[in-house]
């Protein structure tokens, strides 16, 4: 009888520690993503420039400008700039097939910065589930959380947040692009002495196409009134 009221006291310590463990991993990614929610109301404030550089085959063939800023529904807005390749395209038929070939680099980048766009910026219950299926560790002021299946299949996500403030650090994650192909990045953040948290730079690896991605995002300024 004893043995018996040992076991079923051990197995309610051991349920009410893994229900507080769940709640913590709850209570936290509700806290990180109302952190993000107040940085992005900050961030819709602004206007910035994103560049890209694709290299493919280690050689860098294009790069890309773009206006960025907040929407009125909380996303992000792309403005096309610029797109610039590396070399002067040659004229006649040559220049077409090379103008071609640009083209469908661009619709294979915009499809990678979408994907990307998936981790980088998450809903309320797509933070929960994160958080709560993934593993949590602290180390000095830096808490990583890792999970995977986040988006797709199979994919993972690392994301490295400040402590305190709860602002991010930087993300990385390995997922699949709309035809399947492989993509692997890393986005760093940077944040401002008025405490805007910001995307400072990144990198997005395309196998596939042995293309890399090389993405800076400069020039936060204050929208025009």
């Amino acid at each position: 009888m004893k043995k018996l009221l040992f076991y079923c006291s051990f197995f309610i310590v051991l349920s009410n520690t893994v229900s507080a463990q769940a709640n913590n991993k709850t209570n936290l990614s509700l806290q990180v993503s109302s952190a993000a929610a107040a940085n992005r109301a900050q961030l819709a404030a602004y206007v910035w420039t994103r560049t890209v550089q694709v290299f493919a085959d280690g050689e860098l063939k294009v790069t890309n400008v773009s206006s960025l800023s907040v929407g009125s529904d909380g996303k992000i807005v792309t403005t096309a700039v610029s797109s610039t390749p590396a070399k002067p395209l040659p004229g006649g038929i040559r220049g077409d097939i090379a103008r071609k070939k640009i083209e469908e680099i661009k619709t294979y980048v915009d499809d990678a910065l979408k994907v990307s766009s998936g981790y980088l910026y998450m809903s309320k219950g797509k933070m929960v589930d994160f958080f709560d299926n993934g593993s949590i560790s602290q180390s000095g002021t830096t808490i990583t959380v890792n999970g995977s299946s986040v988006n797709k299949p199979n994919d993972q996500l690392t994301m490295m947040i400040t402590t305190g403030t709860l602002a991010f650090i930087s993300q990385s994650f390995n997922s699949t692009v709309t035809n399947g192909d492989a993509i692997s990045g890393t986005i760093n953040y940077k944040t401002f002495s008025n405490g805007l948290t910001a995307i400072n730079n990144g990198e997005l690896d395309l196998p596939a196409k042995n293309m890399k991605l090389m993405i800076s995002n400069t020039g936060y300024a204050k929208k025009l009134q």
